[in-house]
């Protein structure tokens, strides 16, 4: 199933080191959310990289993967939670993206169709207690693209890699 989880993702990434987050990134249907705690590293990162990418995807205003389904963010939140510990050192890039995200979406809820934060308050209280405050020094690290894509193993892009060099 790990072969298959990683599969599904690397499908959805296709034109993310284009367009960033700007580019609406959609995965297959899966529960991505159950493989954040996988003994296989490598099923871990690209689950991982699903909710960072959505989140990336709704801060940015190019889409909005939650919207009819809190339920599905819920879920994604209460494995962050569980497995954040974990995710802070084996991904610290998308580990500072999350907490950078979550944060925005949330402080500019005005601007979006709806808040991310439309979910059980008693899980966005403990999301907050146990991760945004305490890791709030994560909103101004700035971590450049380039390392969150070497994270997720996708090349960047470059205009000039289709320029000759003279």
């Amino acid at each position: 199933m790990s072969n298959e989880i990683i599969e599904k993702v690397k499908r959805g990434l296709k034109g993310i080191e284009i367009g960033y987050f700007h580019t609406g990134q959609d995965f297959e249907e899966e529960a991505y959310y159950e493989y954040f705690g996988d003994p296989d590293k490598e099923t871990r990162r690209y689950a991982i990289a699903t909710f960072t990418i959505y989140l990336g995807n709704w801060s940015t205003l190019c889409s909005f993967p939650f919207l009819y389904r809190a339920s599905y963010l819920e879920e994604f939140i209460k494995a962050f939670i569980k497995h954040h510990e974990k995710i802070e050192v084996d991904f610290p890039t998308m580990y500072e993206y999350i907490i950078l995200f979550l944060n925005k979406i949330e402080e500019n809820s005005k601007e979006y169709t709806r808040s991310t934060f439309d979910i059980d308050q008693e899980l966005y209280k403990q999301l907050e207690r146990e991760i945004l405050v305490p890791k709030r020094e994560y909103l101004y690290k700035h971590t450049e693209i380039k390392y969150f894509l070497r994270e997720i193993r996708v090349e960047p892009f470059f205009l000039n890699d289709f320029f000759d060099e003279e």
